[in-house]
């Protein structure tokens, strides 16, 4: 350590002693109006869904089995059907009514949000985007009253993510104008359909289509696999997949079809169709082209995912900080005191923030339906949706020890949303392959990948008060993204020049980009940061002004976070040294003193505040009074 570094350490810790009595000015935030800065549509709607699930059907009981805890679940889907919030059509006509609606189960049940989502957003959503005024006429009535509960067949047991992959069969009869849909063998078997175990009644099926004897790629076909009374229909077989780690209260099943026919007219033919001499017309010319359309629907799975991801993660921060903050242990000193509360708990608020942020600037990109962003959509969706559910595990994980026994006590809700939200991380896309995505996106930017290598920032900038500097931070987080994605697109390129030929060179690279997954999946989680960051800063200036100085507190906070989790990096590469890590340090433990003066009335508890989860769905005793549980 040069005499230097060792001068502006000393300095660093010299100006927090100085400052430490500042430290502890209580920081005020007002709930309400950070709350309707944070809740950007559809407040009436959603203050309405709140209202409606004060029902005791959907109080929680953790005493029940798994087949009554599924007719439970779907009661409560029936009951709030009933209330008609939305309609399936505004998937299409207002996607963010569609969102807002759906966002608002999450509070009181995950596994009636998720049969809720399955039925109306992937069964729903696929009919309502790809398919035509018949099939909207014909489906979407009985969706909305639940006479017809969807799943969605797209996953098979052997192919998860590999969707192009998929070995069900839909062959066209001309003479009978039908679709004779097959499943060729165990491994082509719809597998994790959920609401298909007991009580779904059609489904929309992905299919290796033919027509004439020419393969035309896969295709969404509505198939009906129950009829009104709800027996299985001929040809069609349904396993129920059973108990499973958590969300039992939605009905998993696998199904084969063995020369199930289905009328020409139910192929969802917004974008392909088969007329009925077998002529196959499409205004999308390639098998490849096609299957990004048909595949496009997951994009609002995606976005609710990541959404109740974030909302999982606000409702146990408020459990967790409310009790830390009430809670005392040796005297009287709240829990919250300890820097290893704070360590654990203030850094995934900054992030949740951070995340909400993000996922509002998703939706409006999606409700807009331009063009020009489909690609920007796709990998904000993968992105967030990854880094939304990957950080909820690690979220509610601290948040459960935070609490100590009382997080094990299912009547304080973090358990079981632990159990019930883990599958978050591998459906709708498992979140490896989506960070891998994203990744692959950056590398189609030729004009990104020319400039190479971006110049290593100077190690020192922190210390000298770049931690409190957002453009600082910001070039730092932005650092990493290109420094990573530049090694692995110089690693790809090199390995091409050494391959002769088209095929042989394209080979090459790609065997490079596997031999780097780990980076590439590194370079993903650095996009969402500097991203995540960049939006937070644009919402600070947005903000009401009162509301600015909290804001801007937690934005610093995610970028100080983030990049102490990737020190190894930033020392390695010689764009930090020890008195930046030393003022990381120092930045975060100020700003965790700002958050947590005042104790209960304390800032991090008015920002959890603000997320507004009622307190009929909050529920959890500790988060109340911690005597009384």
């Amino acid at each position: 350590m040069t005499s230097t570094e060792k001068a502006t350490e000393r300095l660093q810790v010299l100006a927090r002693q100085v400052t430490a009595g500042n430290a502890t000015t209580r920081l005020a935030v007002c709930p309400k109006e950070m709350k309707d800065f944070l809740v950007h549509d559809n407040k009436e709607l959603r203050e309405a869904i709140y209202e409606f699930l004060k029902d005791d059907l959907y109080r929680p009981n953790h005493y029940q089995g798994l087949m009554e805890f599924r007719e439970q679940t779907l009661q409560r889907l029936k009951k709030f059907v009933a209330q008609k919030f939305f309609s399936v059509r505004d998937y299409t006509n207002e996607p963010r009514r569609f969102m807002a609606a759906l966002e608002s189960l999450m509070y009181a049940d995950y596994s009636l949000a998720i049969k809720a989502g399955v039925h109306f957003t992937l069964c729903g959503g696929t009919i309502a985007k790809l398919g035509t005024a018949y099939h909207h006429n014909k489906y979407l009535p009985g969706m909305d009253d639940l006479t017809l509960p969807g799943c969605f067949g797209m996953t098979e047991l052997g192919h998860g993510s590999n969707v192009m992959g998929i070995e069900t069969t839909a062959v066209y009869d001309k003479a009978s104008g039908q679709f004779i849909i097959n499943t060729p063998n165990d491994e082509a078997s719809k597998y994790w359909i959920g609401g298909s175990g007991q009580h779904g009644k059609i489904c929309a099926v992905f299919a290796q289509l033919t027509v004439n004897g020419q393969w035309q790629g896969p295709h969404v076909f509505v198939v009906r696999i129950r009829d009104d009374q709800g027996r299985l229909m001929p040809g069609v077989r349904i396993a129920d997949q059973g108990p499973k780690m958590g969300l039992n209260g939605v009905d998993n099943g696998r199904i084969w079809f063995d020369n199930v026919r289905v009328p020409r007219e139910d192929m969802l033919d917004a974008f392909a169709s088969v007329s009925p001499d077998g002529t196959y017309s499409s205004s999308i010319p390639s098998v490849s082209q096609r299957f990004g359309t048909v595949v496009g629907g997951l994009t609002t799975g995606r976005v609710l995912i990541a959404t109740g991801g974030v909302d999982g993660v606000k409702l146990a921060l408020t459990v967790a900080i409310r009790y830390s903050c009430s809670r005392t242990q040796f005297g009287d000193r709240p829990i919250m005191d300890y820097v290893t509360h704070q360590a654990r708990l203030l850094p995934p608020l900054a992030q949740t923030y951070a995340l909400h942020l993000a996922l509002g600037h998703l939706k409006t990109l999606t409700a807009a339906r331009r063009p020009a962003d489909a690609k920007a959509i796709h990998v904000l969706s993968s992105g967030l949706k990854a880094a939304a559910t990957w950080g909820r595990v690690e979220a509610m994980q601290d948040c459960r020890e935070c609490c100590g026994g009382m997080g094990f006590l299912s009547s304080n809700k973090i358990g079981p949303m632990m159990t019930d939200m883990n599958v978050d991380v591998t459906f709708e896309g498992d979140n490896t392959v989506m960070m891998q995505q994203v990744t692959r996106a950056l590398l189609e930017d030729k004009a990104a990948l020319s400039r190479g290598a971006p110049a290593v920032p100077s190690a020192g900038a922190l210390a000298a008060g770049g931690t409190s500097c957002s453009k600082t931070l910001q070039s730092l987080l932005a650092y990493r993204e290109g420094a990573l994605l530049a090694q692995v697109a110089g690693e790809m390129a090199a390995a091409a020049t050494r391959a002769d030929g088209p095929a042989a060179k394209a080979a090459a690279s790609a065997a490079a980009f596997d031999r780097q997954l780990d980076v590439v999946v590194s370079i993903g989680w650095a996009w969402v940061e500097r991203f995540c960051h960049a939006n937070f800063l644009q919402e600070v200036n947005r903000a009401p002004e009162s509301l600015r100085t909290a804001l801007d507190l937690l934005a610093q906070l995610y970028a100080l976070s983030r990049i102490q989790r990737s020190l190894d990096f930033y020392l390695t590469v010689g764009a930090l040294n020890r008195a930046d890590v030393v003022a990381l340090r120092n930045a975060t433990m100020d700003i965790y003193a700002q958050l947590t003066a005042g104790g209960s009335r304390c800032a991090a508890v008015a920002l959890c505040d603000a997320f507004g989860i009622p307190d009929h769905l909050l529920q959890a005793p500790i988060a109340f009074d911690w005597r009384k549980v």
